[in-house]
């Protein structure tokens, strides 16, 4: 019974520069979800759920959707079906998967994917139940193992790496979504950076304004000026940060960290350093590990939660069945469950009865 596939293309398959291209705004999944489908979209990964669609009839769609070359698409993409997809949620809810061994972040984008597509548009009983399933089996690991207390976030990356550059002041562009508000929050930890933030508004309630100096986004690059590093998490299609206006304004011996996918500093600012969130993926290395008894207490976990997972989901399939199945007499029904099992199945079956 095939309940659910997925095609995932994630930091390890594909670039940035692929993904930036493939990553889904939400207007661009309002349009593109279908009934039984969750896209979960984030900087490092970008993977569809689903079941009932073929699936290089969905990995096709995405291509013409994007834009995408399918030849190089197949290059990149993973193919998980059946039981090995339910686990690779399961694993990815739970950080398993992330570049950050255990990151925190991961659990909530998997619930604002689920949450959005259960507003959008029709799930089975089947894909509400993994997803579901998928977000406790997390939260289990989580407070069960030492998997989150053994690793960072890439806020926490970020903040460090500055902290290490005796950064005085830092700008954040994009300081309003999940990402910056993260790194923001991560920074002013640090209690002796100066922080400022651009706006487009006067909705300026996201980090306690004590604490932050919000600028006019506009008025960006004269403030860039005094800044030793400048920060982008935005979700525009847009660059954010232009070579040609940072030529225009003479800013060098800058630190850009570009945060965003797709990308949203221009690469070729000359005299300045640029990382992106791939750099990242390097000093996180020093931080992922954890114990090898951990990793066997997490693997025990999720046994344990696909086996209740698959149990739950069997017996919703056979409830429609259950008139019918009490006309059978139990000595019938015995004969029928003995010569399906193995003498072990049988002999917990027979235990269970007594």
């Amino acid at each position: 019974m095939n309940i659910l596939n997925c095609i995932s293309l994630n930091y390890q398959s594909a670039t940035v520069d692929i993904r930036e291209k493939l990553s889904f705004t939400l207007e661009e999944q309002k349009t593109f979800l279908r009934e039984n489908m969750v896209i979960l979209s984030t900087c490092n990964r970008i993977e569809f759920y689903f079941h009932g669609y073929d699936l290089s009839m969905i990995a096709k769609e995405v291509c013409t959707y994007k834009g995408m070359n399918y030849d190089l698409f197949k290059t990149c993409m993973n193919i998980y079906t059946d039981d090995k997809a339910i686990l690779h949620l399961y694993r990815v809810a739970a950080g398993m998967e992330s570049k950050i061994l255990g990151e925190d972040e991961i659990l909530g984008q998997v619930k604002d994917a689920y949450y959005f597509s259960h507003d959008l548009v029709k799930l089975s009983y089947e894909i509400h139940t993994i997803f579901q399933g998928a977000i406790t089996s997390a939260k289990k690991i989580k407070t069960e193992t030492l998997i989150s207390k053994s690793s960072v976030s890439i806020g926490t990356l970020v903040a460090s790496f500055i902290a290490e550059q005796n950064a005085k002041k830092v700008m954040i562009i994009g300081v309003s979504g999940k990402i910056g508000t993260i790194v923001a929050k991560n920074i002013l930890s640090y209690g002796e950076i100066e922080l400022l933030a651009t706006t487009r508004g006067h909705n300026c309630n996201y980090i306690e304004m004590s604490k932050v100096t919000y600028v006019p986004f506009t008025e960006r690059y004269s403030y860039m000026k005094d800044c030793d590093i400048v920060i982008s998490a935005t979700t525009s299609p847009h660059f954010t940060v232009t070579a040609g206006e940072i030529k225009k304004q003479g800013i060098t011996n800058k630190i850009f960290i570009d945060l965003a996918v797709p990308r949203d500093i221009d690469e070729d600012i000359k005299e300045n350093q640029i990382y992106n969130i791939d750099y990242f993926e390097t000093i996180s290395k020093n931080h992922a590990q954890i114990k090898l008894e951990e990793r066997e207490k997490i693997l025990g976990i999720l046994e344990e939660q696909m086996d209740d997972l698959k149990k739950e989901i069997y017996f919703h399939s056979i409830l429609p069945e259950l008139p019918r199945l009490q006309k059978i007499s139990p000595k019938k029904m015995i004969y029928k469950v003995r010569d399906g099992l193995t003498a072990k199945e049988f002999q917990k079956f027979i235990e269970v009865l007594r």
